[in-house]
C-alpha cells in the first residue's frame, strides 16, 4: 500500500483547523448574540461544524492508522467521537477577543460569512489538488455544506 500523500494529510489538518476556528467563533458569537434567533442559528452552525471537525478527524486518523479513506456515514456511525475542548480552542483565543468586542448582529454575521467562504474555499482548493477519488468526494461535500452556511448567513445580512 503507498503512503498517504503529505499533501492530503496538510489539507486535513487545514481543515480541521478551520473548522475548530469556526466552531469556537459560532459558540463565542452566540454567547453574546442578542435575540434568541440570531443564537439558535449560530448555536445551530456551531453543532455543524464540529460534526465536520467530527468528519475530519475520523478521516486523518483512518489515513494515518490505515492509509485508507472511509465514508463520511461509516465516520458518523462510529461511537468515541473526539471532543472540541478549551485546549483544543486555546489557539484561537485572538478570535474569540474579536467576537467579543462586536457590537452588532451585522459584524457577527460578516465575520461568520468570511470564515464560511474562507472554509469553503479551501475544501475547494482540496478537492481540486487531490488524485484521490475517496478524498475529491469528502472535500467536495464539505465544500457543499460550507457553501450553505455562505447562503445562509447571506440570508441573514440581507435581513439585517
Amino acid at each position: 500500500m503507498a503512503p498517504v500523500n503529505p499533501d492530503i494529510l496538510q489539507a486535513l489538518t487545514a481543515g480541521i483547523q478551520s473548522e475548530v476556528a469556526t466552531y469556537v467563533f459560532y459558540l463565542e458569537a452566540a454567547r453574546h448574540a442578542r435575540g434568541a434567533d440570531i443564537r439558535e442559528t449560530l448555536e445551530q452552525l456551531a453543532g455543524e461544524e464540529k460534526a465536520h471537525f467530527q468528519i475530519l478527524e475520523k478521516q486523518y486518523d483512518s489515513l494515518v492508522r490505515s492509509e485508507k479513506w472511509i465514508s463520511t456515514a461509516d465516520i458518523l456511525k462510529k461511537e468515541g467521537l473526539p471532543e472540541i475542548n478549551e485546549e483544543m480552542a486555546a489557539p484561537h483565543r485572538e478570535l474569540v477577543a474579536q467576537v467579543r468586542k462586536m457590537n452588532s448582529r451585522k459584524e457577527i454575521l460578516q465575520m461568520a460569512l468570511q470564515l464560511e467562504i474562507d472554509s469553503r474555499d479551501l475544501f475547494k482548493g482540496a478537492a481540486s489538488s487531490t488524485p484521490a477519488k475517496e478524498a475529491q468526494e469528502i472535500f467536495q461535500q464539505l465544500a457543499r455544506f460550507e457553501e450553505g452556511h455562505v447562503k445562509l448567513i447571506n440570508s441573514l445580512l440581507a435581513q439585517s
